[in-house]
């Protein structure tokens, strides 16, 4: 049994932090504008490293717009969330987990609720979760288009607990600004081949083999 201390209840990303298809997703994006000039590839691969947890057609409206200079109309976004679909779901399902997860969520499963708030659209991130054997574990899950900052404040209101008594787990700013906005405190996951984006004085782990260590540090 994991000892957490001052923690109710922990709230995980998914990606690259329960399976580790945060860089299959990373080259995804690369794979769908692989026609496009290196350079406006280069700044589809960065926009991505730093805003993981952001919904993929949110991400698709940007590099539209801002990188390519086009519309982004609706249809062309349902086109795009659609090739992205077909080249990453099937390898969702066969990647493999972070180091530590499946045991942490083993080891959690009755000491506190766990969450899992993503990015991922929803109906995926249900269909990978189920898939992968891991419903079980989750009180609650959440996708886009949900807002991580809303559903951070649901889970809250759920379990009847304080901010402090929350956290969050993730590898993104995104889900790291939503926790920072609310004062929840907040274990950043940066795996050795990802650039470090996080403040220096944010608990980080490469992974989750030593999570209740690093949980520990978090604040």
């Amino acid at each position: 049994m994991l000892f957490l201390g001052r923690f109710k209840t922990v709230i995980f990303d998914f990606d690259g932090v329960i399976l580790d298809s945060a860089r299959l997703k990373i080259a995804a994006f690369a794979e769908v504008y692989s026609a496009e000039h290196p350079d406006l590839i280069s700044k589809v691969v960065s926009y991505q490293e730093e805003h993981g947890g952001i919904g993929r057609r949110q991400k698709f409206e940007y590099f539209e717009r801002e990188v390519f200079g086009r519309p982004g109309d609706g249809e062309t976004l349902d086109q795009l969330c659609q090739q992205f679909a077909e080249i990453i779901d099937e390898r969702m399902l066969e990647c493999a987990f972070i180091p530590g997860a499946v045991d942490v969520l083993a080891r959690l499963e009755n000491v506190v609720p766990m969450h899992v708030v993503s990015g991922m659209p929803e109906d995926d991130l249900r269909l990978v979760i189920e898939r992968r054997g891991l419903s079980r574990y989750f009180r609650t899950i959440s996708g886009s288009p949900k807002s991580k900052h809303a559903e951070f404040l649901n889970v809250m209101d759920m379990e009847g607990v304080k901010a402090s008594e929350c956290l969050a787990v993730g590898d993104s700013l995104t889900e790291f600004h939503a926790a920072c906005k609310i004062g929840i405190p907040f274990l950043a996951i940066v795996a050795r081949d990802v650039t470090d984006l996080f403040p220096n004085d944010v608990a980080k782990s490469i992974d989750l083999s030593d999570f209740e260590k690093a949980a520990r540090s978090a604040m």
